[in-house]
């Protein structure tokens, strides 16, 4: 009988001590007997590596891999690898810290690249931390400017995403490679700094022959942070954004592809720069006077790496033409998104599920569908796993009953998806919540 193919999970750390308790226990849960778990440390000054040497270091499948100097991500990363594609390793994961993995991940993903040796990368099902309905990643999408963003960010979890097509690339949180196709294509780039590096290694991947997929059944939950920080860290990683669309671009699509992907950027920068005046954002224009800057500073370098690696087309088809850049995301808090006017009155739009915490008395619920064109809605309510009601959009739109105190849960019998709202989010209801004294939409 064939070994169980070796997997290195390198999971990449600075100063992240409060991750990492989830993280490993939840690694530790999984079966698969093939792999070592690396702490990928990137010199913290914290008590990181103390911390995993006590509560997990009996296990022969945690491992250490301490850096004298913070790396950053790539960087890091890449020395992880280059150790795993050392020690024979038949396929590499980069993890983030901040993560928790669900104890059958790794046998999907081996399982599922296993199955087909033309797979170069796997993305997991990637959900939000604390709130599991809703995706942060199924892989990556990218426009022709080189932008590029999360595949189903913000989208309800759901089997319409379990498909066999091909993605563009794989989110570097969690992030499963085959380590021949690494061969072929060079690791993360290490002068990205970081943003559109884990995108620039899948269109590497792509150009070497291979194909990215997602793997549906392998489930991994991140704390995901939208912010941009503030301050100078805004301003870095807003410029680290503009910069790298460009070497995305210049270093990796195909010559035919060339031309119309730059007369493009230059449209969209304008774009960009007219909307920071409009908006008045000036600070972001020398930022992107500085990028442009770069831009031809970087072309003997993208001409050395473009005569290395030959970009090829076999990713364009996925490559969108718009929108240029981020359409933007919109997360649920408590499964509820911000409230809109539905003919004169106030209503919330809810992601799958949704919870009221309610102070006890009377309760009026009234449920809308400003797109009955396209689906119908239903909402079984439940208090203390009791259905007290359970409404649609046709026959029964509203109910009044007296309740205790305690959590009322909203769930969604079906969905609108983005696509047929128009939003960019999807739906499975709109409620107004009214006490005695408020709405509370």
């Amino acid at each position: 009988m064939n070994p169980s193919p070796l997997v290195h999970v390198l999971i990449i750390n600075w100063n992240g001590l409060e991750h990492l308790q989830d993280c490993f226990e939840s690694l530790l849960s999984s079966p698969y007997s093939n792999a070592k778990f690396i702490l990928l440390d990137n010199a913290t000054d914290d008590d990181s590596v103390a911390y995993v040497r006590e509560h997990f270091g009996n296990d022969p499948r945690v491992d250490f891999r301490l850096l004298d100097e913070n790396l950053g991500w790539s960087r890091a990363n890449n020395e992880g690898m280059k150790a795993a594609l050392d020690a024979g390793a038949d396929y590499v994961l980069l993890l983030n810290n901040d993560t928790r993995v669900e104890p059958d991940f790794l046998d999907k993903l081996v399982e599922h690249a296993e199955s087909d040796p033309e797979i170069g990368a796997l993305s997991p099902r990637i959900l939000m931390f604390d709130d599991s309905q809703i995706i942060n990643s199924v892989g990556l999408e990218a426009s022709i400017i080189g932008s590029g963003w999360d595949r189903g960010i913000g989208r309800i979890d759901s089997l319409e995403w379990d498909s066999n097509e091909a993605i563009l690339g794989v989110c570097g949180a969690a992030m499963f490679l085959r380590t021949s196709a690494l061969q072929e294509s060079g690791l993360l780039p290490d002068d990205f700094e970081i943003y559109l590096d884990d995108l620039d290694l899948c269109l590497r991947i792509w150009n070497s022959g291979y194909t990215i997929k997602l793997c549906y059944a392998s489930v991994v939950h991140h704390k995901f942070s939208a912010t941009m920080g503030e301050g100078k860290r805004a301003r870095h990683k807003y410029y680290l954004n503009t910069r790298n669309r460009s070497r995305i671009v210049l270093r990796n699509f195909p010559s035919n592809q060339l031309l119309r992907a730059l007369l493009t950027i230059d449209f969209a920068e304008a774009k960009a720069v007219g909307r920071a005046i409009l908006d008045g954002d000036l600070w972001k224009i020398p930022l992107h006077l500085r990028s442009w800057i770069d831009f031809f500073l970087y072309i003997p370098k993208a001409i050395s790496h473009r005569r290395t690696h030959h970009p090829r087309t076999a990713s364009q088809d996925l490559i969108r033409n718009r929108p240029l850049f981020f359409p933007g995301v919109v997360f649920p808090e408590n499964g509820w998104y911000p409230p809109i006017d539905i003919d004169g009155a106030e209503y919330r739009p809810m992601a799958k599920t949704a919870e009221y915490e309610h102070t006890g008395g009377k309760l009026r619920i009234r449920i809308a569908n400003p797109h009955k064109n396209v689906a119908h809605t239903e909402i079984s309510i439940t208090h203390s796993d009791d259905t007290i009601a359970t409404l649609d959009d046709e026959k029964f739109s509203h109910a009044e009953f007296d309740v205790l105190a305690g959590t009322i849960t909203f769930r969604a019998n079906a969905i609108i998806s983005a696509e047929q709202s128009g939003l960019l989010h999807d739906v499975g209801g709109w409620i107004s919540i009214e006490t005695d004294s408020r709405n509370i939409a």
